[in-house]
């Protein structure tokens, strides 16, 4: 049962990761700056002023009611210990010997992204506007998402 479990969740994850890169790459196709003007004003209204990364991800629950897509949960059976009531949404967990906390289940969680242009957003007038930093492109720290503006020397 634990082989069959781990097997399954270890595919669940190559499949989502298949599908979230299928997905974000049909998103953005045709698009070689990767973020569009709505995801960006996005960042802007939540005071992310840097933005130089774009990624899918799963969420642990779905806005979109059962029939919505989620992370899927697995549950390791024991042939020695399967007492537990435990229900894979559970916040809280049994404890073992030491106080730690353990579960009989496994979420698998996938995301995909890539770095792409560092926009860094200013306001004039109202508006949100974006200037692409070319000299931050070569810096891998800079593929990130932050909410300090981003200003060329």
């Amino acid at each position: 049962m634990i082989y069959s479990t781990a097997g399954d969740s270890i595919s669940a994850s190559i499949n989502q990761q298949k599908a979230v890169r299928g997905y974000f790459y049909s998103l953005v196709r045709g698009n070689s700056y990767v973020n569009n003007l709505t995801e960006l004003n996005q960042f802007a209204d939540r005071s992310v002023l840097m933005v130089g990364f774009s990624a899918l991800g799963w969420r642990e629950k779905s806005d979109n009611g059962p029939n919505g897509a989620y992370a899927p949960c697995f549950k390791f059976s024991s042939l020695l210990k399967n007492d537990s009531t435990e229900e894979c949404d559970d916040k809280t967990r049994n404890q073992d010997a030491d106080g730690n906390g353990v579960t009989h289940f496994i979420r698998v969680f996938t995301f995909y992204g890539v770095c792409g242009p560092v926009y860094s957003a200013t306001q004039a007038g109202g508006r949100n506007f974006y200037e692409m930093i070319p000299s931050a492109q070569t810096d891998p720290l800079k593929c990130a998402l932050g909410n300090s503006p981003l200003r060329s020397n």
